[in-house]
């Protein structure tokens, strides 16, 4: 059994927090999103993983290395064009040969085990096998219809969904696949779907196992949805509840918070669910809820439900009474002399 993870999506939901950086390296809990994908593959048994990247994605092999250090093998593998998850899949046929393998997301989260995924394949003789969960949104998902206990159908993002069974980014596949890829054309919205060619295996008569999950996962594919996540792992890390009480920094902590050892947090309230990362310098600020991830400097802010790319600093005045939504992409700079509430230019 491998691994496959699709991290070549350019995250334009995201932005600007992905102009300059991939969202699978975008850290939840300290922790990038991609590294713990690894990781929990690695837990299942799995450790030969292909990554799938596009050409302009260097850093991500530059950050993450060969994978020695989680006890993984890496290898990347190169989506000339982004034209669907399945295109994406097929990207890493060679790589996975006849070998069935675990499918995930690079911007996805899921907090379950993967394991009985992986053990429908044989257990019920499958071609393919994922997971479903019940959600209030369906459009926003591939959906799955179960009749007598079986998949009759799939359809991606469908505006008038048959069922609130959505489908996770979670997927155990076997060679079945590329038969059915090779044969597709594309969606709609002009892609090579990977529900399509799933549903293609059981309209072949061939069969899709499934299981329902209530675990938590997440599609971090917004800013809301990103702290979403964060605030999650946050809340089920015990380390973030450590006491971190200093009284020389004049710092007041309210957990969960994660803070890198090199940041330096001066006179300020943080927390709860607020990271701070690499090299951040924080004075005379009041944060909620908010991610800073490198070498970020703020002075006299008040922030709630924040994100801070990478060598972004941000000054003002003086503190205000109410916090502010600031969604501030790598490198910005922002010193306002008079804050202005009705005119925050930073959102």
């Amino acid at each position: 059994m491998k691994g496959l993870i699709l991290c070549a999506g350019k995250g334009t939901r995201l932005r600007p927090s992905t102009y300059t950086k991939p969202k699978c390296l975008l850290p939840v809990n300290g922790e990038y999103i991609l590294v713990s994908i690894i990781k929990k593959l690695v837990a299942a048994g799995i450790t030969d993983i292909g990554i799938v990247v596009n050409a302009t994605q260097g850093e991500i092999r530059e950050t993450i290395g060969d994978g020695e250090r989680w006890n993984a093998s890496l290898t990347f593998l190169l989506q000339d064009e982004a034209k669907g998850l399945a295109d994406a899949v097929k990207s890493a046929k060679s790589f996975m040969a006849d070998s069935p393998f675990v499918l995930m997301l690079g911007d996805n989260l899921y907090e379950g085990d993967i394991e009985p995924l992986i053990r429908s394949l044989d257990a019920d003789h499958s071609e393919a096998s994922i997971l479903l969960q019940r959600v209030e949104d369906p459009s926003q998902f591939g959906v799955a219809v179960i009749e007598d206990q079986q998949i009759v159908s799939l359809e991606e993002k469908p505006k008038s969904p048959k069922s609130n069974l959505a489908i996770v980014g979670v997927y155990a596949l076997t060679a079945a696949i590329w038969p059915v890829i090779e044969r597709l054309t594309p969606s709609p919205r002009g892609e090579y779907e990977l529900t399509d060619a799933i549903q293609m295996i059981i309209s072949q008569g061939g069969h899709v196992a499934y299981s329902v999950t209530e675990a938590p996962f997440f599609d971090i594919g917004t800013h809301e949805r990103w702290l979403e996540a964060n605030r999650y792992k946050m809340d089920h890390d015990p380390k973030n509840f450590a006491d971190r009480s200093d009284p020389d920094s004049k710092v007041q902590w309210i957990p969960p918070v994660i803070v890198d050892p090199t940041a330096l947090i001066m006179n300020s309230v943080i927390g709860p669910h607020v990271y701070i990362g690499p090299n951040c310098v924080v004075e005379d600020s009041i944060l909620t809820n908010s991610i800073l991830t490198d070498e970020v400097r703020l002075s006299h802010v008040h922030a709630a439900g924040s994100v801070f790319g990478s060598h972004v600093h941000l000054a003002e005045q003086e503190i205000q009474e109410q916090p502010a939504r600031h969604i501030l992409g790598d490198r910005s700079t922002v010193t306002r002399l008079h804050s202005d509430p009705q005119n925050d230019d930073s959102k």
